[in-house]
């Protein structure tokens, strides 16, 4: 066998364990510090993780505290591990992303989204052409505001500009007719703290207002 690819055969070997070691610690630390994060701000009741491919990621479920129900979501990790696939993600957008569905049983007044323009084919949102909407501009991004039901577009705004990191946001959406809401973020170096506080500060705001014992006048 030729001695350059005999050396080329082994120094990819080579790079590839050692790709493969570094990448999986990475990956463990990050599913590691997204999910000791969530735990510690929304601190559940009860919490189940599902293992979806070694250092891909993980599906959990959180049951939770009123006025929730329970979380359901998942975190997929940028394959470091894998020197050869690495590339490739990266040419189709790779990144780490974390998503989660909050479920709730309170009646809310409309269904709302927040989506960032490079997102907006993939959001797959329903009637879309029916709905109001507003395009706008955040930390450098191109986000569109969509609502219908109830005039949304405040709360919205600022249910955007509560996030502290409105660049690592996809995808928000609140969904009246199954009481559920959706996050979608892109997070640097695991960092999910900030945008998680905020989304559950902003959630109850669409919380429909109930008018208990109302006198007649």
């Amino acid at each position: 066998m030729n001695n350059y690819l005999l050396f080329a055969i082994t120094a990819l070997g080579l790079g590839a364990t050692i790709q493969y070691y570094f990448g999986l610690k990475k990956n463990r630390w990050l599913g590691k510090t997204m999910s000791v994060q969530a735990e510690n701000l929304l601190e559940p009741k009860d919490t189940e993780y599902v293992n979806i491919g070694g250092a891909i990621g993980h599906n959990f479920i959180y049951k939770l505290r009123e006025p929730w129900k329970e979380m359901k979501g998942t975190f997929t990790l940028f394959p470091r591990h894998s020197l050869l696939y690495m590339p490739i993600s990266l040419l189709i957008g790779g990144s780490d992303r974390f998503f989660l569905n909050l479920y709730t049983d309170r009646r809310l007044i409309g269904e709302g989204h927040i989506v960032e323009k490079g997102h907006l084919r993939r959001a797959k949102i329903e009637e879309l052409d029916e709905m109001q909407g507003e395009r706008i501009e955040r930390a450098g991004k191109t986000f569109f505001l969509y609502w219908r039901y109830a005039d949304l577009r405040d709360m919205l705004l600022k249910t955007l500009d509560a996030l502290p990191d409105p660049s690592s946001l996809s995808h928000f959406c609140c969904y009246r007719d199954n009481k559920t809401f959706f996050l979608y973020l892109k997070p640097t170096k695991g960092e999910i703290t900030g945008n998680l506080k905020a989304f559950m500060d902003q959630c109850p705001h669409y919380f429909r207002q109930e008018n208990h014992g109302e006198s007649k006048s």
